[in-house]
């Protein structure tokens, strides 16, 4: 939201129109974004980046809509501050207007018309307007326009985030935009009019995208700042203890306020509406960006044609995203409609009004601002979904969760590096999935050799002696040891003593069963679990794999460092009366190798019993 702390002002008061204001909507970094991708989904023109741990809004894209900014709840994208450029102007020599859009007394609420105005003048505002009549007098001008319409379509062009929808993704319709200025920029020209002395003008806004709209180098500067409304409710609460209280009793009578007769919503002429029915396909209404682009997109098949287009990025300007949040339409609607009809003074003709006010200059022109990327080939788009885990464009799966309608325009946002594949949802399980299988896997397995390591083994040999009793089956282990293992280490690098790990482990491998299971348990250590085999068996297969060990290391490819000969011991023993557990058989398995190690390398024992 817009924040109430204060910043350094990025435009000098008084020339305001020197150079540009810097960006209006601020991505988040790690620490304030959750990566829900919330604001990604949201944004109907794919503006919002999240990549390298952080949120950002691209620019050239945004329309500035907001709905990034209601969709955070922890302030993930954030919108310019310009209060201080407001505090400046009060503590400056100017006198100062202030122009509030219609839409003020629902924004403000529970403060009443009066208490609004009062409020704003002990802030040392000179004088408080609204837009009221910059509304009936744009409305006027589209009255005379429709009136006049040549069977060339018009767009309505009072909606900034509308008009820049337009500008940015349908170029070649800006021509259709109508030629009128917005009310609330009317509105100022009037001010500066009326009141014929050296001003500034502050507006403000139920949306955000005003506050950079008065930059338009058409409107000449005639409002130095624009607000919203949260950034007014920011305003008001830090002054209020400043401003002296009404008095009980005080009369509240306001100066005469005209109705609304000719406008509707920002400045649409009702007329125009009543007088075409809902079916009617000369004029039709959209409301919001999706709507707005389905009709445009429409039109520029030649599927509709439509003389009037009514379109606003909202239903209404008082659901702006600055217009009190916490507040549903329909509540704001009913506040308006009560303050309205709590008006003291006699409504007074608008019509009658714009007859004997100054003369105003409504036209304005439009420039299209296109959106220019890289095209991408289906080649391209392929191959990156592809990367992103699809094995071909025919299995995406266009869900949606990644804030994207389809697989493809998100493999073209990672192209474009506005995106990363970790927003994908099905493929982000499917990755973690095989994550933690992996873990699992490396968890059981021996990183030098690939064999079972020995948390897997201990579980085994658990396994196969139950299952050998109680089937009452032979079962025999063969511990097995690297003859001067400790030496070899000392004397080799790391790389040197991790081959001839693996040539022993191919070795081993190579000679026993698939029902065998063979697993190294530390250092040199080997062990072999041979169930259905008894102890004769077992040694016979003992002198299998010493015999293999010695010719693996005699071939010059077996990858022994360097000369030195690589032999092995064995200690043999089998499940008996004597070693009916795990221990026992560990144990007596152990004693056995301990025994041919002490006759000599190269050996084979047996375990006695």
């Amino acid at each position: 939201m817009s924040g109430c702390v204060d910043a350094e002002p990025e435009i000098e008061v008084g020339d305001q129109h020197s150079r540009a204001p810097t960006d209006l909507l601020f991505g988040a970094t790690s620490g304030s974004c959750e990566y829900c991708f919330g604001c990604v989904r949201v944004c109907p023109a794919s503006a919002i980046s999240i990549a390298e741990n952080r949120t950002r809004v691209v620019e050239e894209r945004c329309v500035k809509c907001g709905r990034c900014v209601q969709e955070c709840s922890r302030g993930g994208v954030t919108v310019r501050d310009d209060l201080p450029k407001v505090r400046d102007l009060l503590g400056s020599e100017r006198k100062v207007v202030m122009v509030l859009a219609t839409e003020y007394l629902a924004a403000l609420h529970p403060r009443s018309a009066f208490e609004v105005e009062q409020a704003l003048l002990n802030l040392g505002l000179y004088s408080v307007e609204s837009t009221l009549l910059g509304e009936e007098l744009v409305a006027a001008e589209y009255e005379k326009t429709h009136s006049r319409q040549t069977g060339a379509f018009l767009l309505r062009s009072t909606c900034p985030v509308a008009v820049d929808w337009i500008r940015k993704f349908h170029p070649a319709m800006s021509k259709a935009l109508a030629p009128i200025l917005p009310p609330y920029i009317a509105q100022a020209h009037l001010v500066r009019s009326m009141y014929e002395e050296d001003l500034a003008v502050v507006y403000a806004s139920p949306c955000y995208a005003r506050k950079d709209d008065i930059f338009d180098p058409a409107f000449g500067g005639v409002v130095d700042v624009a607000i919203d409304f949260t950034e007014l409710e920011c305003l008001l609460a830090e002054k209020s203890s400043l401003m002296p209280s009404t008095p009980n009793g005080a009369s509240q009578e306001r100066r005469p306020m005209p109705v609304k007769e000719i406008s509707l919503t920002d400045g649409f002429p009702r007329k125009t509406l009543q007088e075409h029915c809902r079916m009617d396909e000369n004029v039709v209404t959209v409301r919001g960006l999706g709507e707005l682009d389905a009709l445009l997109s429409a039109m520029g098949r030649g599927e509709t044609a439509p003389a009037i287009v009514d379109m606003l990025n909202c239903e209404s300007c008082i659901d702006g995203p600055a217009v009190n949040p916490r507040l549903s339409a329909f509540a704001k609607r009913n506040l308006i409609a009560t303050e309205r009809e709590k008006a003291s003074a006699p409504g007074l003709s608008t019509r009658e009004i714009l007859k004997h006010l100054p003369p105003v200059d409504l036209r304005r022109s439009f420039m299209p601002i296109p959106v220019f990327e890289r095209v991408l080939s289906p080649a391209q788009i392929e191959e990156e979904l592809r990367r992103g885990g699809f094995a071909s464009i025919e299995e995406v799966i266009d869900c949606g969760a990644c804030g994207f309608t389809k697989c493809a325009d998100h493999a073209a946002a990672v192209i474009r590096s506005h995106s990363k594949w970790d927003r994908c949802l099905p493929q982000e399980k499917t990755r973690q999935a095989e994550s933690i299988e992996r873990l699992q896997r490396d968890s059981l397995i021996d990183r030098p050799t690939g064999l079972w390591n020995k948390g897997a083994f201990d579980a085994r040999l658990a396994e196969e002696v139950t299952r050998a009793l109680r089937y009452r089956t032979t079962l025999s282990l063969l511990s097995i040891e690297i003859d001067d293992f400790e030496l070899l280490g000392d004397a080799e690098e790391l790389p040197a003593v991790e081959s001839v790990l693996k040539t022993c482990a191919d070795a081993l491998g190579g000679q026993v069963r698939q029902s065998d299971y063979l697993a190294r348990r530390a250092g040199g250590e080997f062990v072999i679990i041979l169930p259905s085999t008894g102890k004769t068996a077992a040694f016979a297969v003992a002198e299998k794999l010493r015999t293999s060990i010695a010719a693996a290391f005699q071939d010059p490819q077996g990858g022994a460092p360097g000369e030195r000969p690589v032999t092995i011991c064995v200690g043999v023993a089998g499940l008996s009366g004597n070693t009916n557990q795990v221990d026992d058989l560990l144990t007596a398995a152990k004693g056995a190798l301990l025994d041919a190690k002490r006759s000599g390398k190269d050996r084979v024992k047996l375990a006695p019993g």
